[in-house]
């Protein structure tokens, strides 16, 4: 068990958080929330031993038995095998079964780990935190560049771990599915909730009504006896009373008043008149990573687009503003469509201009104009006086939205809006696209954005892509309910589509997952080296054997 008692942290004379108490019980799901700059990663740096407190005891925590993935994986070795054997000191053969049971190839061990992409990392990171097999992990903001499918996997992993499990994250699908307890980090102290993401909300909600009642009541309370005293203080036949109420008065406890909760409104205003066909793709091309590409999306539609990393959503994107040009083909936008465009690396932001300097350059704002608009997504004082350089992820993604705003587009093509950003303002995000009644065209990994505010899914593949109305969570692939649109969005293959071809394929996938199951388990318990490389050769095989059925089932489906 792990016990923190009256945790308290100063950064000099500012106060991070104080009487910081909860504990986990062995092999608990624990999740730890709340705004940027609450003190979240300061707690896991104090957990695992990397930051001194103030004040307060811990206890349950040694180092020896605690796995630590970071946000920003960090590599040195030349190779992944490498890696992982010089930075945790295990045995070739150990790292090798870790690697290959996450899913690694024999060609990759050789591979420099420098050069995964964003989710392999996360991974790796995972993977050697793994191997001396620790009874508590620590992991902070973990789907953090991962895609929706290397999300899936780390969910499952988490769910099935049997140790214990600690997450700072923003993920609120994560949150929803993995842990049963919730610690909310929010003006300097933690308080802990029981239950998962929408249970949290629920909870929070009435423990700050419930404070917010009870402190009026007290506050009606005080007035009471204030004004008693002031009448009768003087008065020889009340006196001794009055003095009696000073008493209960300087005696009271005196509670605080909760703290108004703190809401980003976002609003994106109002969408001009548009034609119906926003944007038509036809036979669109690009370097072999867009093939024959056809797409239609229709005024008012919020299309999402999903798919692994590199395979060309943010391409897309870019190719249909201009700042790439197809190989060949057609893209058009139609008649009075204003497109907004909102780009994953904010190559939009000038870095050498402040937040005030861009909103002036770009829409002639005055400073005071400026400021308002920037502080509607919570961008105050000293922030927008920096180099857009010097931000953090999220204070960058806030300066976007507020140019994004003021653009009036009636087209948003948004990419991965909610990087970096905290729960309240992906929250606010929500609001502000469900509200918007304009046309949105949505790639991001943020599945719980996807579940509330698209109607319609693209789904990238590497042979091909799909399209189809979000009924599910889009990550839960192996129950996937794919519809026709009303509107073709794809030519997918012809195939025929009988009833019996479905229940048929759908056996193979159950028991072709059942298999890869079998082949996880030989491998976590295999010891000769040679057996292990033929488990993990057979474990690849069997993944590209059941991604090969979903495709035939998909195409079924079509």
């Amino acid at each position: 068990m792990i016990q923190l008692d009256n945790v308290t942290k100063y950064y000099g004379e500012r106060l991070i958080f104080r009487d910081v108490s909860f504990k986990i019980n062995d092999g608990e799901k624990f999740g730890i929330v709340g705004k940027n700059g609450a003190g979240k990663s300061t707690l896991i740096k104090i957990m695992i031993g990397a930051e001194n407190f103030d004040s307060g005891t811990i206890s349950g925590l040694r180092p020896e038995d605690i796995g630590f993935v970071e946000q920003t994986p960090h590599f040195s070795a030349d190779t992944l095998l490498d890696e992982m054997i010089n930075s945790t000191g295990v045995e070739k053969f150990q790292a090798r079964k870790i690697l290959f049971g996450l899913g690694f190839g024999e060609s990759e061990l050789e591979k420099n780990p420098k050069h995964f992409s964003g989710g392999e990392s996360a991974k790796i990171s995972l993977a050697k935190a793994l191997l001396n097999e620790p009874r508590i992990l620590i992991l902070d903001e973990p789907t953090n560049h991962l895609d929706i499918y290397s999300i899936d996997f780390l969910e499952d992993f988490v769910k099935n771990y049997r140790g214990t499990v600690i997450a700072v994250t923003h993920d609120r699908y994560f949150l929803q599915n993995c842990v049963g307890k919730i610690l909310d980090m929010e003006n300097t102290r933690a308080t802990l909730y029981t239950g998962n993401y929408e249970k949290f909300i629920v909870l929070k909600t009435e423990r700050h009504e419930a404070e917010l009642k009870a402190y009026e009541k007290q506050q009606e309370e005080i007035a009471k006896l204030e004004e008693f005293v002031r009448r009768n203080k003087v008065r020889a036949s009340t006196a001794k009373r009055a003095r009696s109420r000073q008493i209960a008065l300087d005696k009271m406890e005196r509670l605080q008043k909760p703290p108004t909760a703190e809401t980003t409104a976002i609003r994106l205003g109002d969408a001009a008149e548009s034609a119906n066909r926003v944007l038509i793709l036809d036979n669109v091309n690009f370097k072999g990573i867009i093939k024959n590409f056809n797409a239609e999306i229709f005024k008012g539609e919020k299309v999402g687009i999903i798919g692994r990393n590199g395979i060309g959503k943010s391409t897309l994107l870019k190719l249909i503003v201009g700042e790439l040009k197809a190989d060949s083909g057609e893209i058009k936008i139609g008649n009075r469509v204003k497109v907004g465009y909102l780009s994953q690396g904010h190559e939009e932001l000038n870095e050498n201009r402040t937040p005030l300097e861009e909103l002036n350059d770009e829409f002639g704002l005055n400073e005071g104009r400026a400021r308002t608009e920037l502080a509607r997504l919570n961008l105050f004082a000293q922030v927008v006086e920096k180099p857009i350089a010097d931000l953090s992820g999220g204070e960058k993604t806030r300066v976007a939205l507020t140019k994004l705003i003021l653009t009036g587009a009636n087209f948003l093509m948004l990419d991965e809006p909610t990087n970096h950003l905290d729960l309240p303002a992906r929250e606010a995000i929500e609001t502000a696209l469900n509200s918007f009644e304009g046309t949105i065209l949505l790639v991001t990994h943020d599945r719980y954005l996807l579940d509330k505010v698209t109607s319609r899914i693209i789904e990238f593949t590497a042979t091909e892509t799909e399209t189809a109305p979000l009924t599910q969570p889009p990550e839960e692939k192996s129950k996937p309910k794919k519809q026709s649109s009303n509107r073709p969005q794809t030519k997918p293959k012809q195939i025929q589509k009988t009833a019996e071809n479905l229940d048929k394929t759908e056996a193979q996938i159950k028991m072709a997952e059942m298999e890869l199951k079998m082949l996880e388990h030989e491998i976590n318990n295999a010891t000769a080296p040679e057996e292990l490389a033929e488990l993990a050769a057979a474990h690849q095989e069997k993944l590209k054997e059941i991604d090969a059925l979903y495709l035939k089932w998909e195409e079924l489906q079509s």
